[in-house]
This record gives C-alpha cells, sequence and structure tokens, in this order.
C-alpha cells in the first residue's frame, strides 16, 4: 500500500499548497476500459482560470485502489486546446487511482482522479462510445434477418434466370454481413451520422421508435427463417437492441432529409433518380468529414 499512500499525499500536498493561486480543473473526457492485452483512451480537459490550457506535459500515473500492483505511467498528449489523451492497457478491472502531473512551464501541479473501469469486449470506440462485439453480432443476425427475408421474397415472385441474378446478389450481400470488420465499418457510419443529427439538434421521440419497431415485428413474423434467427439469438434481446438500433437510424434518416431538401432547392427540375444520386453523393460527402472530424478506435484483433 506504500505507492497507494504515496499518491495519495502527493494530492493532499498540492491541494493545501492551493497550487500557487492559479485555479485549475481536470474532466475526465474518456475513461479507459479493460480488456485482455487491449491498451485503451485515457482522455481529460485540462483547464487554467477558466480556460482551456495549453502547452501542457501531462504525465499520468496509475494504481489499483486498495491493491499493491505496481504503477502504470501513461503520457498524455495535447489533442486539441486543453483536451490531452494517451493509450494505457490495465491489467484487470476495477477502481482506479490516477495521478496526474501536469508541467506548466516551472510549475507542476497534481491533480488526483478515481475511475471505475469496467470489462469491456470493443470492437471500436467513437469519442469514447463503445461499439461492442454484441452490437456487431447484433448486426450481422438482423441483416441476415433482412437479407433471408428478402430472400424468401425474390424467390416467390421470380424465376429463372431474373431470379438467379437477384439471389446471387443477396448471396453476395449476405457474405458481406458475415465479416465482422464489415459490420464494424457500417455501425461506425451510423453512429457517426446520428452524433451528427444530435449535433444539429434532431431527436427522435420513443413513441415514434415504438411504432418503428412494432413494424418490423410484423414484418418478421411473415419469414420462417426471420424467426428461425431470431429465436436462435434470443428475441427479448434482439428487440431491446433493436431499438437502440432504429433510433440511430432514425436520427441519421434526418441529416439525409436534409441533404434531399438541398438537391432539391439547388436542382428543383432534377428526376426523382437525379435527386436520390446528388442526395447520396452530398451524404457521402458529408460522412467523410464527419468520421474525420471524431476521434474512432478499431479493437479488430479478437473479431
Amino acid at each position: 500500500m506504500k505507492q497507494r499512500w504515496m499518491l495519495v499525499m502527493a494530492a493532499l500536498l498540492f491541494l493545501l499548497a492551493g497550487c500557487q493561486g492559479n485555479d485549475w480543473t481536470v474532466s475526465v473526457k474518456t475513461s479507459p476500459f479493460y480488456k485482455e492485452g487491449t491498451a485503451s483512451s485515457f482522455a481529460i480537459a485540462i483547464q487554467k482560470d477558466g480556460k482551456p490550457a495549453s502547452g501542457l506535459e501531462v504525465t499520468a500515473i496509475f494504481e489499483m485502489a486498495n491493491m499493491d500492483h505496481g504503477q502504470i505511467v501513461a503520457s498524455l498528449e495535447e489533442k486539441e486546446d486543453g483536451l490531452y489523451e494517451g493509450d494505457v492497457q490495465l491489467p484487470m478491472e476495477g477502481e482506479w487511482d490516477v495521478l496526474l502531473q501536469i508541467k506548466d512551464g516551472n510549475e507542476t501541479i497534481e491533480k488526483l482522479v478515481t475511475l471505475e473501469v469496467k470489462r469491456q469486449d470493443v470492437a471500436a470506440m467513437i469519442n469514447g462510445m463503445a461499439i461492442t462485439t454484441a452490437d456487431v453480432k447484433f448486426y450481422q443476425t438482423r441483416w441476415q434477418i433482412e437479407i433471408s427475408s428478402a430472400m424468401e421474397a425474390v424467390k416467390k415472385k421470380y424465376r429463372g434466370e431474373e431470379l438467379n441474378e437477384r439471389i446471387s446478389y443477396w448471396e453476395r450481400q449476405l457474405n458481406e454481413t458475415a465479416e465482422p470488420r464489415s459490420a464494424v465499418t457500417r455501425l461506425i457510419e451510423l453512429h457517426s451520422m446520428a452524433l451528427l443529427a444530435e449535433e444539429k439538434g434532431y431527436s427522435v421521440d420513443e413513441p415514434v421508435v415504438d411504432r418503428e419497431v412494432e413494424k418490423r415485428k410484423r414484418q418478421y413474423e411473415g419469414s420462417e427463417t426471420a424467426r428461425t434467427l431470431l429465436r436462435q439469438y434470443g428475441e427479448s434481446a434482439f428487440w431491446e437492441q433493436e431499438r437502440r438500433y432504429v433510433r440511430l437510424v432514425l436520427l441519421a434518416q434526418n441529416v439525409w432529409n436534409d441533404m434531399v431538401e438541398q438537391v432539391k432547392n439547388e436542382h428543383p427540375d432534377v428526376t426523382e433518380a437525379e435527386m436520390r444520386f446528388l442526395a447520396q453523393k452530398k451524404y457521402d460527402e458529408l460522412l467523410v468529414s464527419q468520421i474525420d472530424s471524431l476521434h474512432i478506435q478499431l479493437y479488430l484483433s479478437e473479431l
């Protein structure tokens, strides 16, 4: 316990010293998680006298609370004004004390924060929000249901060469959804545009989500393959995650609608097909820009 005592004493000494008259505040923006053999992100925002503090040298010393497992040291780099981030690989979940050593020229400030580190099977992180392996499995199952239902409908409607072409298309889609990296990519795209929609002030009412979920339930009831896949996945767990998925889709739909309106205003005489093409082009360009603006980390080695 000697090291923990030293961390606590260092923080107490800092508080007693009063930080030489300056008002320093630290807030945790991204808390690390535990995943065996995987480093995760730790990010903090530092302010001095109420303003983002830039140009600092920041070191984070991790020590597990109430246990003597040694210290883990990570250097944090400034990503934007006052925001410092670094990766740390922690050996277990639980409560961790973090002593932050902040060097501002000749002045060194120390702050102590406590984190509750949780185990996560993470596939990706977007601005500190996790896309888990469970999310990936749900997405794959969902699209298996959608594609299998579409294939059932195609078999009822078409015959001969046209049927073969359409089945071949859906089989390629089915193979793509079986690849975890493809599923993660699509989930990142969806989350990114949902975040953009929220930045634009859009929201989704729960009754709207309810109606959309009920619509999907009725749709799946008519497909034997869908019913089988739902039973295998677990119906209760599937519909719980479907609600979250539907909310993301509805948020992203608002951004798509904005692109459609822009095209209609800029090109009032285009055909429906041309309008959709131009709107899709705008949407894709916006998606690339949005993804570039986010902090995205991938953890795909175990998928």
